[in-house]
């Protein structure tokens, strides 16, 4: 039995004073009974709500760790697979749950780095897009010691898209050494240098070379077959294909040449003479309409050059051959950037058959367009 004023509880059941605090004790069997029970619940009660409120608590903050975690999660594929915007997003809605969680901070910080980093690429490449070179390895160059300090796995995207613009610097500062060059021994001793340069792109510059080499070759050539020198124009278009092998508009023009010179000799334009005046209304039409342009597409590529590919069809009613299509390149406000001529390949064309031709313009410096100004042909001539 225990004293309700002072708490003493080591009293004498049959005691009707506290020995200790004097007080009457008015406390019968029963009462002293239910007192020693709710002395027992009571704590069991109150330890049950600490528990309960204690296991809601965790539960809670465990769901928001996981949503935390998650968030986290998803943020890093984003970013590894460079999808920074997205990544800094999920950090955001991450942090908006965890605002002091310190590993996410940080990579919120990693992410706005690299978001700006990127920035700064872009700007390089717009660099090299204009052709300056100088600001782009300037800026290359800046952009390396930033990325160097840091490495988070992050950076490593970002590394190899800064050796993607450095190589194409040097590409671009190789295309325009080329861009100069002017004959084909030139171009060939360029060529021999790109064997030792590791460059991803060199095949391109390669190709930039003998797209060049064609070029020259075809234009000489050209030029010595409106004078009549066949042995020359012939020497051109060899020269070139020692290196440009089996390029089929260097062979259809060399065909052209051969046709041309025994043509020549043979005074064939005296005998298409002969034979438009004899064939009347059905010659007029091969002579002015036979060949048509079926259609003419210009691109320009990230260096600003301008690739002409087109094609033409034979709508007569006879062979045509040494089909040569003229025509102008402008820019948009309509100022000429090159008046030139190309030649049809194959050389020959027989009713109803199309032909293709092709060019590049170089240094066009932004979107060009293509005018066909003329479109010329000599016909087969009829036998028997």
């Amino acid at each position: 039995m225990f004293c309700p004023n002072c708490g003493e509880g080591n009293i004498d059941k049959r005691a009707n004073y506290c020995p200790i605090c004097g007080k009457k004790l008015f406390f019968d069997q029963i009462k002293r009974k239910k007192l020693t029970i709710i002395s027992i619940i009571m704590p069991v009660i109150s330890l049950t709500i600490v528990i309960t409120a204690l296991i809601t608590v965790y539960h809670i903050e465990s769901n928001v760790n996981k949503k935390v975690l998650n968030y986290q999660n998803l943020a890093e594929r984003a970013a590894l697979s460079g999808e920074y915007e997205e990544a800094l997003r999920l950090i955001k809605k991450g942090l908006s749950y965890r605002e002091n969680y310190e590993t996410l901070k940080n990579e919120e910080k990693l992410v706005e780095a690299v978001i700006e980093l990127n920035e700064d690429l872009s700007s390089v490449e717009k660099n090299i897009m204009n052709e300056q070179f100088v600001d782009a390895k300037k800026k290359i160059t800046t952009l390396k010691k930033q990325v160097d300090k840091n490495e988070s796995p992050l950076f490593v995207k970002l590394t190899y898209e800064i050796e993607k613009a450095e190589s194409s610097v040097k590409i671009g500062e190789l295309k325009e050494e080329i861009t100069e060059l002017s004959t084909i021994d030139e171009l060939a001793k360029k060529l021999s240098t790109l064997y030792s340069l590791e460059l991803q792109e060199a095949s391109e510059l390669k190709q930039q070379i003998y797209t060049k080499m064609i070029m020259i070759s075809s234009a000489e050539a050209e030029s010595s077959l409106e004078k009549k020198h066949f042995s020359q124009a012939l020497f051109e278009v060899d020269t070139a294909l020692q290196y440009v092998v089996n390029n089929d508009k260097l062979l259809s023009l060399k065909d052209r040449i051969i046709s041309e010179k025994l043509s020549f000799e043979e005074a064939e334009q005296e005998r298409i003479s002969k034979a438009i005046i004899a064939a009347e209304e059905e010659q007029q039409h091969n002579l002015t309409k036979a060949v048509g342009l079926v259609d003419v597409q210009l691109k320009v590529d990230k260096f600003g050059d301008a690739y002409i590919d087109g094609s033409v069809i034979n709508n007569g009613t006879e062979g045509v051959h040494s089909i040569i299509v003229e025509f102008d390149v402008k820019n948009n406000e309509g100022k000429l950037i090159e008046a030139g001529k190309t030649n049809v390949f194959p050389n020959k064309l027989d009713p109803g058959e199309s032909g293709n031709f092709e060019h590049v313009t170089y240094s066009t410096k932004k979107d060009a367009k293509i005018e066909i100004k003329k479109i010329s042909w000599l016909l087969e001539e009829k036998k028997g």
